[in-house]
């Protein structure tokens, strides 16, 4: 379920401060107020989506040392361990 950054409309909340974060489905419709104090919000559309480090592809030096083996496709279309 996607999580959703919402910020309050007019200035900050002791509460909730400069913002908070909601859990909802992706066709869900959008947040009017807050859900602790009542303050209207709006949706922050400014943030990059959150992909976290481990989804960048592993080197093959990184790979040998977790104990994984490391194959390269042939040109026959076989694998050899490198």
């Amino acid at each position: 379920m996607p999580l959703f950054r919402y910020r309050p409309v007019s200035g900050s909340c002791k509460l909730c401060g400069s913002g908070f974060e909601c859990p909802q489905a992706a066709g869900a419709v959008p947040l009017v107020v807050c859900l602790r104090c009542g303050q209207q919000v709006a949706r922050d559309y400014s943030l990059a989506p959150h992909l976290p480090h481990s989804f960048r592809p592993p080197s093959i030096s990184t790979a040998k040392q977790a104990g994984f083996a490391v194959l390269k496709r042939t040109t026959g279309g076989e694998f050899e361990k490198l």
